[in-house]
């Protein structure tokens, strides 16, 4: 919601999404959204073949992923098309071999 405009985001345009404190910062391909709402009610309400959270604070759209890089001992970094790179645990980094089926 924009003052009093609602916006409707397609998923498909969705790259990813990121923990912002008590809100939800959306990332679209053309802007980013804020939403009051948790990164759980995210993961629990977005298709989880499409979504994977790869970290506390993210969530990503496999679609957009571009290549998958280790970091550190158990950290890695997910770079998106757009250059976009997020942090994944090795948690998270398993969860989306896993989905990749790789």
């Amino acid at each position: 919601k924009t003052g009093s405009k609602v916006e409707v985001i397609q998923t498909k345009d969705i790259m990813f999404l990121q923990s912002n404190g008590d809100y939800v910062s959306i990332y679209s391909k053309d802007k980013v959204y804020l939403k009051e709402q948790t990164m759980k009610y995210f993961e629990e309400n977005l298709n989880s073949k499409q979504f994977v959270r790869i970290h506390r604070t993210y969530i990503v759209n496999i679609d957009f992923i571009d290549s998958i890089s280790s970091y550190k001992k158990s950290q890695f970094i997910i770079t998106l098309k757009n250059n976009y790179e997020l942090k994944a645990s090795l948690s998270g980094y398993k969860i989306l071999k896993e989905t990749l089926s790789i």
